[in-house]
């Protein structure tokens, strides 16, 4: 199997549409999704809300590219629990008043078990806020983007 040749800088597109005022749907590669609002927010609470879905991407570039840096340091993560805890000002999307940072902080605690040089995988843990693109924008916008990691069940 050949390895994909990727373009360090390309382009793609995401697609959304109104369904109601408080319920969208968007597709990116044919993939679609429902981003609502809670019932208590009036809407149908029939997809995660649209910040919501920020931190899952935050997530799942969180694994991906600690996954890379792991590669690339002989390191195997064999398992891999990602929670993260949101602090969000919603001065601005009440609409009280404008804001500069949305989310003032931001933690992730990353339970991972890897195989491979210890040394490798706290390389990881040091790296990837430099490399997960979610994480670089959070932080460029003046989100404090905290990580706290567990490798092989101990806290590093």
């Amino acid at each position: 199997m050949s390895a994909v040749k990727e373009k360090p800088i390309w382009k793609f597109s995401v697609n959304g549409r109104h369904n109601t005022s408080t319920q969208s749907v968007a597709e990116a590669r044919g993939k679609s999704v429902i981003i609502d609002e809670p019932t208590q927010r009036g809407g149908t609470d029939e997809g995660p809300m649209p910040v919501e879905y920020v931190f899952m991407g935050l997530a799942g570039c969180t694994h991906v590219i600690s996954n890379k840096l792991a590669a690339a340091n002989d390191v195997t993560f064999t398992a891999m629990d990602i929670d993260i805890s949101v602090t969000m000002d919603s001065h601005g999307t009440r609409l009280i008043h404008p804001i500069d940072v949305p989310f003032p902080s931001v933690t992730l605690t990353i339970k991972a078990d890897y195989e491979g040089p210890r040394d490798g995988a706290v390389k990881v843990k040091e790296t990837l806020r430099d490399y997960c693109a979610v994480s670089k924008m959070l932080q460029e916008s003046g989100t404090e983007v905290v990580e706290h990691w567990i490798l092989n069940g101990e806290p590093v």
